[in-house]
């Protein structure tokens, strides 16, 4: 007598996620790897041999917080950051990994800080001027309210 088997994609219990639902077989073909929450994937990111900022940028993508790529120099800015500033390579990467974690900058659609200064960096640093009631001159100076107030955020016991 022949048995009958079942379609795998024809499972009626379906497996769902806030505001998502995968059939039961589909969910089988996928892997348990379905099954985690919906994140916003980080683009691959790798070191390109001999260059320090391309390196901090790859272990950033890969989950090394600032403090872990800069150590106790997080906060010290060389030069200013801004329109028209000196806008140091690695002053900007760490301006803009601090508006990344106040969510004024989005560093994963770059894949990671660029440590260029551009207009969407601009626009980030203005916003969060004006959100923490600073001048909204979209630059920052080493020692100034802006970055005094990144640090107070980033680190709320420093005052």
């Amino acid at each position: 007598m022949p048995v009958a088997l079942a379609s795998p994609l024809a499972s009626p219990t379906p497996f769902t996620l806030p505001g998502f639902a995968l059939p039961g077989a589909l969910l089988r073909l996928l892997g348990p790897a379905a099954a985690r929450p919906a994140m916003r994937p980080r683009p691959a990111t790798h070191a390109v041999p001999g260059d320090p900022l391309q390196a901090a940028r790859a272990a950033w993508m890969n989950g090394a917080s600032l403090r872990d790529l800069c150590g106790e120099t997080v906060f010290d800015l060389g030069d200013s950051v801004g329109a028209g500033c000196a806008n140091r390579p690695g002053d900007v990467f760490r301006l803009q990994a601090l508006l990344h974690r106040e969510g004024d900058l989005d560093a994963f659609a770059t894949g990671g800080p660029t440590a260029v200064w551009d207009a969407r960096c601009d626009a980030a640093l203005r916003s969060f001027q004006r959100a923490c009631g600073l001048a909204a001159d979209g630059i920052v100076l080493p020692g100034g309210a802006t970055l005094r107030t990144l640090r107070g955020l980033y680190l709320p016991d420093a005052g």
